[in-house]
């Protein structure tokens, strides 16, 4: 499916169509991205996140076709489809961000509250109903309440902290593809 070198990147594909969307999954089947039933740019993105071309933007995406879908004036109408695809992907992957800071956002919050009042009756406990009980149930008690609190704040701080990374590596990715040269060539 894509070939990077230091002088260009190639797209071999079988339609125009399997650029954007994944074509059934065929093991049998030539390419890397039919045997894997995967869209060729998703593809390119992911293998530029992996092994990354430092000089993506400045080098040319050749997609390669069956000489029978080309047509005269593909060149041009590809290169604006894939900079609306990536234009699309890119505000999507801006949605996703925001959609989740503001889901575990709100999500901290909540859990902050529970996290209070659980530390609260904890400490109200501790210091009314079972003052009199040794140091080591007191201790398991606050053991308890720091390993519930860990455990339930652990998840919307993750999502705060981490979510968003990969969203904004692809739109880096995606923001360089707009950026290349499109050609078309006849797969040989």
């Amino acid at each position: 499916m894509a070939v990077n070198s230091d002088e260009h990147v190639v797209l071999r594909v079988n339609t125009v169509a399997e650029l954007f969307n994944a074509p059934d999954a065929d093991p049998f089947a030539p390419g890397e991205g039919t045997i894997l039933g995967e869209a060729a740019l998703d593809r390119l993105v992911l293998r530029q996140q992996v092994h990354p071309l430092h000089e993506l933007a400045s080098l040319p995406l050749v997609v390669a076709l069956p000489a029978d879908q080309i047509t005269p004036d593909l060149g041009p109408q590809l290169a604006a489809g894939i900079k609306r695809y990536c234009e699309a992907r890119i505000e999507d992957n801006k949605l996703e961000i925001r959609h989740s800071r503001l889901q575990h956002g709100v999500g901290m919050v909540v859990t902050l509250f529970v996290v209070l009042v659980v530390m609260a009756v904890g400490y109200l406990l501790l210091m009314t109903v079972l003052a009199g009980v040794s140091d080591v149930v007191q201790g398991l008690i606050v053991g308890a309440v720091c390993v519930f609190t860990w455990v339930i704040l652990w998840d919307p701080l993750e999502a705060l902290l981490f979510d968003w990374v990969a969203p904004a590596r692809e739109n880096r990715v995606l923001a360089q593809i707009m950026q290349m040269r499109v050609t078309v060539k006849t797969q040989g």
